[in-house]
């Protein structure tokens, strides 16, 4: 792949896939300028990886393997002590009623405390990817995507249960 090939691939991934990239950001840190770290920091190992890219998968399954890659790097890294963020401003607005904000709060809370790779799971579910294109980013089977899928659905409901009881 020639330089020429190589950003014109790379622009045509980064327009594409932008805000769905910073949408993941989001979900693994606690800042909006974290987020940006971040997405500066995938988009970087993107483009360090194109000459390598083969083919193999679609370029967005393999956009996505390096964007969670990094971003459960990038969570390890963090401090054990530092918590997930706050729902950000812009999803709750004034048109939603209270008990729609507080179930908007209570499925981010229920979505934060889930594992890596379920959480890895639930982003790309909500981004509209198949189960399919979710096990070729996870390296899990098409089969095990949908067992997850329900279990995580259980777990989610029960933490919002929780939340919403005032349990947690």
């Amino acid at each position: 792949m020639n330089h020429s090939e190589r950003e014109q691939l790379f622009l045509e991934l980064f327009h594409s896939h932008k805000a769905r990239i910073q949408r993941l950001c989001y979900g693994y840190t606690n800042s909006t300028s974290e987020s940006e770290d971040l997405f500066q920091e995938i988009m970087t190992n993107v483009w360090n990886s194109l000459p390598g890219f083969r083919g193999d998968s679609q370029p967005g399954t393999w956009l996505y393997r390096i964007a969670v890659n990094t971003a459960l790097m990038h969570r390890r890294r963090r401090k054990p002590t530092e918590e997930l963020s706050d729902i950000p401003d812009a999803a709750i607005g004034p048109q939603q009623s209270l008990e729609q904000q507080e179930r908007l709060v209570a499925l981010h809370c229920a979505i934060a405390t889930l594992a890596d790779q379920d959480r890895v799971i639930v982003s790309l579910l909500l981004e509209g990817l198949s189960y399919k294109e979710i096990a070729e980013i996870t390296g899990i089977t098409v089969n095990y995507v949908g067992v997850k899928i329900n279990r995580i659905k259980q777990a989610i409901e029960q933490k919002m249960t929780e939340v919403s009881h005032g349990a947690i």
